[in-house]
């Protein structure tokens, strides 16, 4: 039976977030997100709790929205919680238009939580929530991966910079989250998105009540979800114990795995491995699907040579060897450089002393490298050319200073460096953060 929910009960889901962190909470005005809104409220009065603010998403999709995130805003004031109002800067089409109001939302919340030194973002997805996904995903024939669901915590990355989410309710009943709002007093905003059948997700929770009724209801899709998770967990710890004996990573950024070793793996070991590191590279917020993996390692088997592009990862084998890096024409825009340490395209790690605003990191792109050829510079000549131009150039304004990966200097610019971003327990951290 789940723990009653309580204030307290919130806080200890949130460990090891103490006192010292500061934590954003997602609360669009829904039952859901009002019943976090009331814990986080009765959570602030205790000593330990960390420090909340609240973030509404306003996507300009309905008139009545501008109105309603105030409204949240004016509940937050009477709680004694920061309300910050976050207006989209885009226009949404109407093709896929959840999963762009998604990725609006997060990439807004991301930068967000990146100004304002919040450490992560709470959401309130519930059991149901987790049973739709799981729905979802077994029709469309997901493997071990995607029927885990949604995970507890998990860092995802948008184009503002990554951003960690918890989701400390997904074992309790869908109306738990409601009745606490309800309990608390809180008006509920409804979003007639929530019933209208186009969306998938929407029809998927029309037939929960007739699943249930044949047994299998939310608790038992979470409670598969969370086996599934335990299972995929299982094969990530062999993989990574595969890829630290096995595997090479090159200071360009490129994973290099023994070509026999990898055709040695089980089907389903290979497909994970290539799934998460194409969603790595690619930095995508799902990893790639299992027909594609699938077409992929066939090709693989049967080719001597070859190459794929995969979402942003560039994929090649030759020889003994299999690379994977990243794609360079899918390498962010130019990153201006600021004083201390930072990352660049999530396999960078730069560090500069004293920045000049002139200067930024971007791909060095085919014409730097051949600009570095004619200074003189010789690349690594073990990885295919392709990746050269993925390797980040130190820029000021349009003109290329040098490859400081390469060159091991800043050249003109004093105390600044970059480096691969490695570490010791680099690819356990890798298949930690790919939890759905």
């Amino acid at each position: 039976m789940p723990h009653k929910l309580t204030a307290a009960a919130l806080l200890r889901r949130l460990q090891p977030f103490g006192a010292e962190a500061h934590l954003a909470l997602a609360v669009s005005g829904g039952g859901d997100s009002m019943g976090l809104l009331a814990l986080a409220a009765e959570a602030q009065k205790l000593d330990y709790a960390p420090r909340f603010s609240v973030l509404t998403v306003d996507h300009k999709l309905r008139p009545e929205a501008a109105d309603e995130a105030a409204q949240v805003g004016d509940i937050c004031r009477a709680l004694g919680l920061p309300h910050h109002l976050l207006a989209a800067d885009e226009n949404l089409s109407q093709t896929g238009i959840q999963q762009e109001a998604r990725n609006l939302r997060y990439r807004l919340m991301a930068g967000w939580c990146a100004a304002y030194e919040a450490q992560a973002l709470v959401l309130a997805h519930h059991q149901d929530d987790q049973a739709e996904t799981v729905l979802m995903r077994m029709a469309r024939g997901s493997g071990i991966k995607g029927l885990g669901g949604m995970a507890p915590r998990r860092k995802i990355h948008t184009e503002a910079g990554p951003l960690l989410l918890l989701r400390p309710f997904l074992h309790d009943a869908g109306d738990a989250l409601k009745n606490i709002a309800a309990a608390a007093g809180l008006p509920v905003i409804d979003d007639p998105s929530n019933e209208d059948t186009r969306f998938e997700r929407v029809r998927w929770r029309r037939l929960l009540p007739k699943l249930a009724a044949e047994g299998l209801d939310a608790a038992t899709l979470a409670e598969m979800a969370a086996t599934m998770r335990q299972t995929q967990a299982a094969l990530d710890k062999k993989l990574t114990g595969w890829l630290e004996t096995h595997a090479d990573w090159h200071e360009y950024g490129v994973l290099c795995l023994p070509r026999a070793g990898f055709e040695a793996l089980p089907q389903a070991h290979q497909q994970r491995l290539l799934g998460r590191f194409v969603q790595y590279f690619g930095q995508h917020a799902h990893p790639l699907k299992r027909r594609k993996s699938e077409r992929v390692l066939q090709h693989m088997a049967n080719s001597p040579y070859g190459g794929a592009v995969l979402g942003g990862a560039q994929l090649r084998w030759r020889g003994d060897t299999i690379f994977m890096g990243r794609e360079a024409a899918a390498c962010p825009s130019p990153l201006a450089l600021h004083d201390g340490d930072g990352i660049w395209d999530n396999r960078f790690r730069f560090a500069s002393e004293k920045a000049d605003k002139k200067l930024h990191l971007a791909a060095l792109g085919q014409a730097g490298v051949q600009e570095m050829r004619n200074r003189g510079v010789v690349f690594d000549k073990k990885l295919p050319a392709v990746y050269f131009a993925a390797l980040p150039g130190l820029f000021a304004d349009e003109v290329l200073i040098n490859c400081p990966v390469i060159t091991k200097t800043g050249g003109k610019l004093t105390g600044f460096e970059v480096s691969d971003v490695y570490h010791n327990g680099f690819y356990g951290h890798i298949f930690e953060h790919g939890q759905g």
